[in-house]
């Protein structure tokens, strides 16, 4: 069956959904995309109950977000695989990608915060991690990210290349270095993009990366705010990338209204979930 070091192999597969990753050999030949509009004003709610209490650290709508969706990657674990060699694997941890500008400048440098969750964990909880990455990518003066590629680019371009394609040989046998994959933010179970921050109504549909082992890609716009006297509500849309080889059409329907729960109920996140509600499609996952 093989080995990773960071995923074990899942069994059971229907044989329909077996062939997929044999028609479709690589990850952005199997984009599906989903776009969903999503109403706020709950989780607006839930922000502006908890930033009366909060201190200097106010709570954003990007945290009930991103908490939305480990929590619904918690319960619907399908969308924590990827397809490597076509074989299906179930990621070890729980994690999330997105990108923090220094400044918001066309010349402000952006860096990845990766954030790395248990499963059970609340929405503080989460919220904490996130605001230790947001502060390490703001303020630190170079990232081990920014060391590896200054060290990358130093290399004759030829020595790049060769180094690139042992690193894809590595990652294919399941030895991908885990000391770049604790910093590699395409290593990670999703990519989140906050494109309301930078002004954005839509988001993208974007695409997936073949580099790596991300097989989903989140994306949302600005909020789009209503009143009615003094009562505040708001809509969001979301877009969303997946890999189709790594669960089928209802199983991602079922994932996406589950997160869609979640954003319009965010007092769920309050609590630890109940892992024994967490299904996904095929037999157990095995090292």
């Amino acid at each position: 069956m093989g080995r990773r070091n960071d995923a074990d192999a899942v069994s059971g597969i229907k044989l329909y959904h077996r062939i997929f990753p044999y028609l479709m050999d690589k990850r952005n030949d199997a984009l599906v995309y989903y776009p969903v509009t999503i109403d706020m004003t709950k989780s607006l709610q839930f922000i502006r109950r908890r930033n009366m209490h909060a201190g200097e650290h106010k709570y954003q709508l990007f945290t009930v977000i991103a908490a939305a969706l480990v929590r619904t990657i918690a319960l619907k674990p399908a969308l924590n695989r990827f397809v490597v060699g076509h074989r299906f694997w179930q990621r070890r941890e729980l994690s999330f990608n997105f990108v923090v500008k220094q400044s918001y400048s066309e010349t402000g440098a952006q860096r990845n915060a990766l954030v790395r969750c248990e499963p059970d964990m609340t929405f503080e909880e989460i919220a904490a991690l996130m605001r230790n990455a947001v502060s390490q990518a703001r303020n630190d003066d170079e990232s081990r990210e920014e060391r590896v590629l200054a060290a990358f680019f130093r290399l004759p371009h030829l020595l790049r290349r060769l180094l690139l394609s042992v690193l894809r040989g590595l990652d294919a046998a399941g030895r991908y270095p885990k000391s770049l994959g604790r910093i590699d933010g395409l290593h990670a179970s999703a990519f989140i993009a906050n494109l309301g921050s930078i002004g954005l109504p839509s988001p993208l549909m974007h695409h997936l990366y073949n580099w790596g082992t991300t097989s989903l890609f989140v994306s949302f716009g600005r909020l789009e705010r209503t009143r009615d006297g003094y009562r505040e509500s708001g809509i969001m849309k979301f877009g969303f990338t997946i890999d189709e080889r790594i669960a089928e059409g209802y199983y991602f329907m079922r994932s996406m209204k589950l997160f869609q729960y979640f954003l319009e109920n965010p007092h769920m996140l309050e609590q630890p979930p109940d892992l024994s509600e967490a299904t996904a499609p095929g037999g157990e996952a095995s090292p």
